[in-house]
């Protein structure tokens, strides 16, 4: 029973949300400009929420594979900016979103799994995607309902 409610916690943030728009969304109709935009300085952008999000997604179906996460490369990607903010390299990020999320979603539906790395992310992802949908706010881009 606790994998089903994982799982569909999992599947309804993309689908509907969770407290905040469906995950899938939540990229939709922003520009790279937008999306690197900084309501101040040294405050974190949508972009790198995002890339938070996928660093943690990735660290917890490495942990699912055995695989350790130095403390040096924590500090490195955890909010990691890209190189560029290009058209192409928010597509990039796009897709990594989406691919990250089935990735995920697959690993909780896995009955091997161990869901001690993954029980979590819904929670995590969904603090985050609430500050991004203040910062898309911020921007006075529509809500996304």
């Amino acid at each position: 029973m606790e994998r089903e409610m994982v799982l569909k916690h999992w599947d309804v943030a993309w689908t509907d949300g969770l407290w905040a728009a469906p995950w899938r969304r939540v990229l939709e109709g922003l520009t790279p400009v937008q999306a690197a935009w900084r309501a101040q300085p040294g405050r974190r952008c949508i972009w790198e929420h995002i890339g938070h999000m996928l660093f943690w997604r990735e660290v917890a179906l490495r942990r699912l594979k055995g695989e350790k996460v130095e403390q040096d490369e924590r500090q490195r990607r955890n909010w990691e900016m890209p190189h560029e903010t290009s058209a192409a390299a928010f597509d990039d990020l796009r897709s990594a979103w989406e691919q990250s999320h089935r990735q995920v979603r697959a690993a909780i539906a896995d009955g091997r799994s161990d869901l001690s790395n993954l029980q979590f992310l819904a929670y995590h992802d969904s603090y985050h995607v609430g500050q991004v949908m203040l910062l898309r706010a911020l921007q006075g881009l529509a809500p996304i309902e």
